[in-house]
């Protein structure tokens, strides 16, 4: 290899760190302004408020089809149908996500991040006739997903399974990292907010645990299954209406608001919940109905069209699911919680590398066996059956 090469492979570097670190701003930036809306909405958990929030975003929905659901899964769908995604729009569903969350929708922030992240990336590549469109949008992915979960290295490899599944390319995680970084130093600079769960969870594992954490990850894996096709099935329901969308949410909305009031637990992101699962004594009956609440909340919020993200949600569902496998054998809830979510992190997002590695890194390394078994399992049980309907295979 000669110097010219060499110096030719280093300036195409530097450029992609450069692209990277703009997106990763810009992914970084909205998530700050999510979690700002979450946090200091004045009528938050504000159950009659659902339905008119619904409602005014199915507006929206009904004008710009863009915003409509899963920012993932809208983000994948620009790429297979090579269909050109605007920065403002994706701006507008962080505005309208992050206020359907605070009223109490069951939605996940780091969807409407990805895609504002990967609209500001799809403008770059576009403005600087960049060759690569799949690298880049998975670099805009990576940045929202950076600032989201507080998990640099975890959200890039996550990123690059999301597309590229088992043709994954090492040579390609270096865009993704750096914005997946930069969207992380952005969130906790602004925020002060260093990790996703700000908790220390007492564990070591120990090799008698091995059996126990196989049947917990077949049990989370088969309920993450039947979270899947529920939200699939429920989603399909309200694309077959033929109403607007105004009116599919408004119904989503009043679903939700009858679900929140009866199982308050299922509001919002599911973080607050999940972190009491750690601490605190649920009865097997009430985890059962939180679980079946969240699932059904989750699927009329995001199904009926409502902008949101699925992944929170589908790690709190195996938060619960762990915790309801734990409760059952009378063993440790804190481990079975976080293979639950690698497990159900993995199963939805058919990502199981990513799944690993982005568990241990919010959780710690002490917690490595369990996410790795949950997420290799999940993968496995649900292969080919993910939550986004436009990812490939």
């Amino acid at each position: 290899m000669n110097i010219i090469n060499v110096f030719d492979k280093f300036i195409k570097m530097i450029k992609w760190i450069g692209i990277a670190s703009l997106i990763g701003i810009v992914g970084g930036l909205s998530s700050v302004i999510m979690a700002i809306i979450i946090k200091y909405f004045p009528e938050k958990n504000n159950i009659l408020l659902i339905p008119i929030v619904f409602f005014i975003a199915g507006l929206f929905v009904d004008y710009f089809y863009e915003l409509k659901g899963s920012g993932i899964d809208r983000v994948l769908k620009a790429l297979n149908i090579n269909e050109r995604l605007t920065w403002i729009k994706g701006l507008l569903k962080i505005l309208l996500a992050g206020t359907v969350i605070a009223v109490g929708g069951s939605a996940g922030k780091e969807g409407p991040c990805v895609q504002s992240s990967a609209s500001f990336a799809d403008e770059l590549y576009r403005l600087l006739k960049l060759k690569n469109r799949e690298l880049v949008i998975i670099t805009g992915i990576a940045g929202g997903l950076g600032g989201a979960f507080a998990a640099p290295l975890g959200t890039a490899i996550l990123a690059c399974e999301i597309i590229e599944h088992e043709n994954f390319n090492y040579i390609n995680l270096l865009p993704p990292i750096i914005a997946s970084v930069v969207g992380y130093i952005i969130f906790y600079l602004i925020t002060g907010k260093k990790h996703l769960f700000d908790i220390y969870l007492p564990y070591s594992v120990h090799p008698f645990d091995f059996i126990w954490f196989l049947l917990a990850a077949f049990f989370c894996s088969a309920i993450s299954y039947c979270y899947i096709k529920t939200y699939k099935k429920i989603a399909a329901s309200f694309d077959n209406l033929k109403v607007p969308y105004c009116i599919k949410t408004l119904i989503g909305g009043i679903l939700v608001a009858i679900i929140d009031y009866f199982v308050p637990e299922v509001l919002g992101l599911g973080l607050e919940l999940t972190k009491d699962l750690f601490f605190m004594k649920f009865p097997l009956e009430l985890l059962i109905l939180i679980l079946i609440g969240k699932i059904l909340a989750t699927s009329f919020t995001v199904g009926s069209g409502v902008p949101g993200g699925l992944v929170f949600p589908s790690m709190c569902v195996g938060a619960i699911s762990g915790m309801i496998f734990s409760s059952i054998v009378g063993a440790n809830p804190i481990p079975f919680i976080v293979l639950g979510i690698a497990t159900s992190l993995s199963a939805s997002t058919n990502a199981p590398l990513g799944g690993a590695v982005l568990c241990t890194e919010i959780f710690g390394f002490d917690f490595a066996v369990p996410t790795s078994i949950g997420a290799v399992i999940g993968y496995q049980i649900t292969k080919l059956e993910t939550i986004f309907k436009y990812i490939r295979f």
